[in-house]
């Protein structure tokens, strides 16, 4: 009995010291107060699936998530709607992913606020590289969405569990993310058949 309480008590010791000093980031372009919004790009419905179009900051049918990778890893890319670097893994569970404003907690379309914090599994003050995305919520996830956009790769370094600092311009957060239209197969097929037209006809000119 003593034993077996003593291995209780150890065990609990190991599971605090393994969970002091990680790291966690918000999702929050609210709080810093110097985000912009994420907006709505052309032709794409309010609600993301269909009907009328959207303008302004995106309404409470939206989520945002991240994908990202411990460290600083050098990253280069832009804001756009597709993929995030294969580099950079999803983001999941408890704080990775959150809902946009529905009009009555700020007031304020476009703005997106999460708590708990994410952890990263990684030490305090670590940075990480990251990207947020943005989806409809009844997409499942930012690679099954039609109308999508992506942050450009940034690093951040973590904060606490009850202080998880968020993604910000003054942490290299880059502008605007903004919503748009994510081409069909058979658009990009096409273009890309284009393409190969126009440097076909230029090779039998010259």
């Amino acid at each position: 009995m003593k034993k077996a309480l003593l291995l209780g008590i150890v065990s609990l010791g190991v599971g605090v010291v393994t969970s002091y000093g990680q790291g966690y980031i918000s999702l929050d372009n609210y709080a810093s107060g110097t985000d912009p919004m994420v907006s709505y790009g052309s032709g794409v419905p309010a609600n993301g699936v269909s009907g009328a179009l959207g303008s302004g900051g995106l309404n409470s049918s939206w989520t945002a998530g991240l994908y990202w990778i411990g460290g600083t890893s050098g990253l280069v890319q832009g804001a756009g709607n597709g993929l995030p670097d294969a580099s950079l893994g999803l983001g999941t569970g408890t704080g990775s992913t959150v809902g946009f404003d529905n009009g009555t907690v700020f007031n304020t379309p476009g703005y997106y606020s999460s708590t708990p914090a994410f952890n990263t599994g990684s030490t305090l003050n670590t940075t990480i590289t990251l990207e947020i995305v943005v989806y409809p919520t009844s997409a499942g996830s930012y690679a099954a969405a039609l109308y999508r956009g992506h942050s450009a790769a940034f690093s951040m370094a973590t904060g606490t569990a009850t202080q998880g600092v968020e993604p910000s311009v003054g942490d290299s957060m880059p502008g605007t993310i903004i919503v748009t239209p994510v081409p069909e197969p058979t658009t990009l097929a096409l273009g890309g058949l284009g393409g190969l037209a126009l440097l076909f006809v230029r090779r039998k000119q010259s």
